[in-house]
């Protein structure tokens, strides 16, 4: 006979035990969970786990005023503010348990399995996710108390790289078998056995009661007592990728912008492209003064779109083959420049200089496989922002600016998509330099609206990420040196010296040790989640949004890089859900990839090698190489999309194939980028 989950639950809690055990729960160390605690009262925050759907307003936002900033830090008052605005919980989340005494140990750099017999865990409960009961692999620190950290608090996340569904009900679970310092099992507070017993007390326990059922039906599928739960919490999580989308609609339809003052861009070095210079306005919509020391926010009226600023102009360019131009059009490529970049980064990719540095960039594979290419000034570049540095973007005074300045980006990257299918090019725009060709009855040079792929380095590779995600015109992307996960990426990065932590630890005064599960850098992780690729790589693809294509995707790596450690990587391959392929530069790559039983070095050439979980066939791969550097650079696997010509000869032929036979193919390295496609 086959038991219902319900009924299986109903079971479990009837053989718990008698009722005074359930008034007075399990001796020992216990969570410290107080329904009735005043919660806006930052002594009292952490009286109850965090996340939890029970901490939420009446239109689902997080209710985080109470969260402690005793030093009155104002990076802590912008996360605090941006975490707020959010629907729903984060789908990178850190969850925070109080207990009354001191816990076993807990380090970062364990991993605890994603197993019913792990003494933590976090799991799908929701009735309606096609996922239920499926269990995480998580880390857990027990933070040691610091001015925003009380005593005795369990911080659990997932592993990094593992992404939670959106609009998804989750609980993490601490078992008994956790321990306390002195190896003995958890207590249980009374309010969570009278919970796991299905018998509230009072209204506020009622309204947990409803909260926690998915819980207890869930566990009882894994044959999990829920008697043996000294902690847990439940939260449903947002959907940051689906609101950009919508936004991004929503401006791209009221607002229209012109490729204006369209001419010849001389570069005497170059004489195999013709390249074409222009400008645009666009609409700002973030509030104060770039590089936003302050402010830097959205402001949402009434119509649920932000609300106009001022105007800012961008400089553009764009890239035309030394070919024919087929019939409806060249296949276009967007390229998004990386920190510190230029718009003509497709030619020429910035230099350690900060100007634009040799013509090495993607724009010559790719015009020799006939793809246009059109880039334009980002937000807070050089080009717009003069002196800005390359980590303008990252704004260590403001942090919590960053969301707002990838929303203001992608935005703009809408906009100039759909200006560009408009675009219409005069032959004599072109002046002298000669190449580019039209078929019969054609009058003007256009791209085809059908063939839009996106590639983009760097930051410009995180960006490509998510609007990759979120146009629905992108069909096939190439990200490189793209990281992401904004809070545990600081911790591991070479950038600026591998000072940022030092520099955040500075700021709030008095935290040690400094980590991603942290309280303040875990409501980091929240305020930023809308600009954060880590949770956009899943719906490239796997699961796209609703009307938009599964898109094929290349992604290479390198060691060596001077943005993003390994640690990064090995994360980001996790998210996007990628195989690795071709030759290993290191292992902890593999590590990872094994938790979600990806592990093994697939062989090349690869085509339509995964599936979305519609069913849909689609490329996708991460590959490791070594890093490269011309006469007199500094080696930096970050540059390996420049300086390296097999990656170069995989990136062009994988759009190629796609455009050409709608099936993305990763072919074997050649090292002549101009070399047929096999």
């Amino acid at each position: 006979m086959r038991l219902s989950p319900a009924f299986l639950a109903l079971f479990l809690v009837a053989c718990g035990g008698d009722d005074a055990a359930t008034e007075a729960g399990e001796p020992g160390t216990r969570l410290v969970f107080e329904l009735g605690a005043d919660l806006s009262d930052p002594a009292q925050f952490f009286d109850a786990p965090y996340p939890s759907d029970l901490r939420t307003d009446a239109d689902g936002h997080p209710e985080v005023t109470g969260y402690p900033n005793p030093n009155a830090v104002g990076i802590v008052d912008g996360f605090v503010e941006s975490a707020h605005e959010a629907r729903g919980f984060p789908t990178i989340p850190v969850v925070y348990f109080r207990f009354d005494g001191p816990l076993a140990p807990r380090s970062l750099d364990d991993v605890v399995a994603a197993d019913s017999g792990s003494s933590i865990l976090l799991l799908d409960v929701d009735p309606g996710s096609p996922e239920r009961g499926r269990l995480f692999p998580v880390v857990a620190q027990t933070t040691p108390a610091d001015p925003y950290v009380p005593e005795h608090l369990l911080s659990v996340a997932p592993r990094p790289g593992f992404v939670l569904r959106p609009d998804t009900s989750y609980a993490a679970v601490v078992l008994r078998s956790a321990n306390d310092d002195a190896g003995n099992p958890l207590g249980v507070p009374p309010v969570l056995a009278r919970l796991a017993k299905r018998a509230p007390a009072g209204e506020a326990e009622k309204r947990a009661d409803t909260t926690f059922a998915p819980l207890w039906e869930t566990l009882a599928t894994l044959q999990i007592d829920p008697g043996n739960v000294a902690a847990a919490t439940l939260f449903t999580t947002g959907d940051v990728v689906r609101e950009l989308a919508e936004l991004t609609t929503q401006v791209v339809a009221k607002y229209d912008v012109t490729l204006a003052d369209l001419a010849i861009y001389d570069d005497p070095e170059v004489t195999d492209l013709c390249i074409l210079a222009g400008s645009v306005e666009y609409p700002q919509f973030q509030t104060g003064k770039p590089p936003f020391n302050s402010d830097g926010r959205f402001v949402i009226g009434a119509s649920g779109l932000p609300v106009e600023q001022r105007q800012e102009k961008a400089p553009f360019k764009i890239v035309l083959p030394k070919s024919e131009m087929p019939a409806k059009g060249y296949p276009l490529l967007l390229n998004i420049h990386g920190s510190g970049g230029f718009s003509i980064a497709m030619v020429r990719p910035v230099a350690d200089d900060g100007k634009p540095g040799p013509a090495l960039g993607p724009a010559f594979p790719y015009a020799g496989r006939g793809f246009a290419m059109a880039g334009m000034a980002m937000p807070l570049n050089p080009e717009r922002l003069p002196g800005a540095s390359e980590t303008a973007y990252i704004n260590a005074n403001n942090m919590a600016a960053i969301r707002d300045t990838f929303r203001q980006g992608s935005l703009e990257l809408g906009l100039f998509l759909e200006a560009l299918e408009k675009l219409e090019i005069s032959p004599s725009a072109l002046g002298a330099c000669t190449g580019p060709t039209l078929p019969a009855g054609a009058t003007h040079f256009r791209f085809d609206v059908d063939k839009i792929g996106v590639t983009g380095q760097s930051m410009g590779g995180m960006y490509t990420n998510i609007v990759g995600a979120t146009l629905p015109q992108l069909r096939a992307l190439v990200p490189t040196g793209a990281g992401g996960h904004w809070t545990h990426f600081i911790f591991h990065t070479p950038l600026s010296g591998g000072k940022f932590p030092a520099l955040i630890k500075l700021v709030l005064a008095g935290t040690e040790p400094l980590s991603f599960v942290h309280p303040v850098i875990g409501l980091g992780a929240a305020a930023l989640e809308a600009a954060d690729p880590v949770v956009y790589v899943g719906r490239i693809a796997r699961r796209p949004l609703e009307g938009h294509p599964v898109r094929s995707i290349y992604e290479p790596c390198a060691p060596q890089d001077s943005y993003f450690a390994t640690e990064t990587y090995d994360a980001m391959a996790l998210a996007y859900g990628h195989p690795q392929a071709g030759e290993a530069q290191w292992t902890s790559m593999q590590d990872a990839l094994g938790l979600a039983d990806l592990d093994g070095i697939v062989s090349l050439p690869l085509e339509n090698n995964l599936k979305s979980e519609s069913g849909t066939a689609y490329t996708g791969a991460v590959l490791q190489f070594a890093p490269k550097a011309l006469p007199g650079e500094t080696l930096d696997g970050h540059a390996i999309y420049s300086r390296r010509d097999d990656v170069k000869y995989q990136y062009s032929c994988f759009m190629q194939s796609f455009f050409a036979t709608g099936k993305a193919r990763i072919p074997a390295p050649k090292d002549d980028f101009t070399a047929a496609c096999e």
